[in-house]
């Protein structure tokens, strides 16, 4: 016998049960005729679709899949009962985007009274494929209506029916669904809570509503306690969402109780410690996810940033060196090693972990940018102008830019220190037409005029202006000491570099000169004689010793 003829008895055995003479008529009852005609038609027809259903089959392990399909479509004419049968059918025809061929099996399976949920929502996917909304938010309805319910139809209702301006509605519907599921189903009961959320964001009047309903399910949620990390997550993240931050944190942290060898929960709660500025508690959380899992590069990196944090910057630059020796290819990795190098004080390994970078990358504005700051460091100033000019054009490209304020002062102050006083200005010129107000700029373009004696008035302005950030920052109090001396006033100038001294974290030789000229101006020649002293003690110049030697004999 072959395979056809196998299957075809099969079909008709499953068609007629198998039926033995002796259990086909009851003896105390026969059918009329009428009835037997029709079971006998009945039977037949369920034989014919039982037969269509194994030749589909056949031409399906064949690869006839134009054959396969016209089977089952003959099986299901047959038997208009086979609801899986509808399924299969639909899916393909959608899937081969015959919305139009899919319509009329869903039609028709959706009309039956016993239709199930899975039936109405691929009937409504359909409806809303071939652009006929309403009666794809019909079809929706149905299937919510249903014991059985997919997530993601109750989410097409609700969403269709908020886009409709149909909210109350969207709100019942959330209600009965909501009320009729169980703890059993948390993923539904947070996609229900996102639903309501969404309802009150629609209609803020509505939040009074909307947002106790939201956490009345996130609660049954976490009294379920799941077993499933991305579910706890979803919690954590919808407490987060709602304000509600000593939750999220909770949600966490019962969750880390019941696996404790979690990674999910370590990194979420070291993300959230960190967000929040508790940095100690981020280092324990990223240190146990270290020690189970010591191969991941983000952990590093992110002790690399609480170590940062901290200060421990050698700490800082071990942590970014095993990221990048586990992933060379994380590039954020090098530019965070560089910035721990420069405070470290060691700008040559700075500069060729970017030499590296830049040789590995795309170009890339924050490698440039560091780049010119550690050759500035060094005295390379060529070479730190050449990376600045690079940065900029890369940074201004960006949007919104990344050339700041705060590039064009650092840019300007380079500049001052290679000699080129044009470019200083205009740098930093450029840099408070970004923040008038911004005190680091205001300060050094004060002090550079200051020190030219020109724009006095406007130097002192802006001086004082910058000090209103910081009122007891040494090195501004020095300026506009230097300022007032400039323009003659030197008992203003004496008081204002005294507070200027008084609140040196350490000796500095410019302050001390200062003073001491100061001193001389008033005629008091041995305080001036000692100032200048306490600066060559702190660094030699030839113009302060010789300031001291003019002085000896006064």
């Amino acid at each position: 016998m072959g395979q056809f003829g196998f299957l075809f008895l099969l079909a008709c055995c499953l068609a007629t049960g198998c039926a033995s003479p002796r259990s086909t008529t009851s003896s105390r009852s026969k059918p009329d005729a009428a009835t037997k005609a029709g079971t006998e038609a009945d039977w037949e027809k369920r034989a014919q679709g039982h037969a269509a259903f194994a030749a589909g089959l056949l031409r399906g392990m064949k690869n006839d899949l134009e054959g396969f399909s016209r089977y089952f479509e003959k099986a299901y004419e047959a038997d208009p009962s086979n609801e899986a049968l509808a399924l299969d059918i639909a899916r393909r025809r959608l899937q081969a985007g015959q919305i139009t061929n899919a319509l009329p099996v869903l039609d028709r399976a959706a009309s039956r009274s016993n239709a199930s949920s899975e039936v109405h929502s691929l009937h409504g996917v359909a409806l809303f494929q071939a652009g006929r909304t309403n009666e794809a938010l019909a079809a929706y309805l149905r299937a919510v209506e249903q014991p059985l319910v997919m997530p993601s139809v109750v989410q097409a209702s609700v969403r269709l029916l908020v886009a409709g301006g149909r909210l109350g509605e969207a709100l019942e519907t959330l209600d009965r669904v909501s009320k009729r599921t169980g703890t059993n189903q948390p993923s539904l009961l947070l996609d229900l809570a996102d639903l309501y959320l969404l309802c009150g964001s629609v209609d803020a009047a509505r939040t009074n509503l909307t947002t106790p309903r939201a956490m009345d399910l996130l609660g049954r949620v976490r009294q379920a306690g799941p077993a499933d990390a991305s579910l706890n997550l979803r919690l954590a993240d919808r407490y987060s969402a709602l304000g509600r931050m000593a939750d999220s944190e909770a949600v966490l942290k019962e969750f880390q109780q019941r696996v404790p060898r979690s990674p999910a929960a370590l990194a979420r709660l070291a993300e959230m410690y960190l967000r929040s500025g508790r940095v100690p508690e981020a280092g324990a959380q990223l240190e146990a996810l270290r020690r189970i899992d010591p191969s991941n590069p983000m952990t590093y990196y992110l002790l690399g940033s609480v170590a940062m944090e901290e200060k421990q910057f050698e700490k800082a630059r071990n942590h970014y060196e095993r990221v990048i020796l586990l992933n060379p290819g994380f590039e954020p990795a090098y530019a965070d090693l560089s910035v721990a190098f420069f405070n470290l004080e060691r700008p040559e390994e700075a500069v060729a972990v970017l030499e590296r970078a830049r040789r590995d990358f795309a170009p890339n504005f924050r490698v440039e940018f560091l780049l010119g700051a550690a050759f500035s460091q060094l005295k390379r100033f060529d070479d730190a102008w050449a990376r600045y000019q690079t940065a900029e054009k890369l940074g201004s490209t960006n949007e919104p830019p990344l050339t700041d304020h705060r590039f064009y002062f650092q840019v300007g102050a380079m500049l001052e220190r290679k000699g080129d006083e044009v470019r200083c200005i205009e740098y930093l010129e450029r840099s408070l037409e970004l923040q008038p107000d911004y005190d680091e700029a205001l300060n050094h373009l004060g002090y550079l005029w200051a020190e030219k004696g020109e724009n006095l008035e406007r130097a002192q302005a802006m001086i004082e202006l910058a000090l209103q950030s910081e009122p007891d920052n040494a090195a501004y109090l020095d300026s506009l000491g230097w300022v007032l001396f400039k323009r003659g006033r030197f008992e203003e100038a004496l008081s204002t570099l005294r507070k200027a001294v008084a609140g040196l974290e350490r000796p500095d030789s410019t302050v001390f000169d200062h003073l001491g000229d100061c001193l001389a101006a008033l005629g008091r020649w041995s305080e001036a004689r000692e100032a200048w002293e306490k600066s060559l003690a702190v660094e030699k110049s030839e113009a302060v010793a010789k300031k001291l030697s003019d002085a000896a004999g006064r």
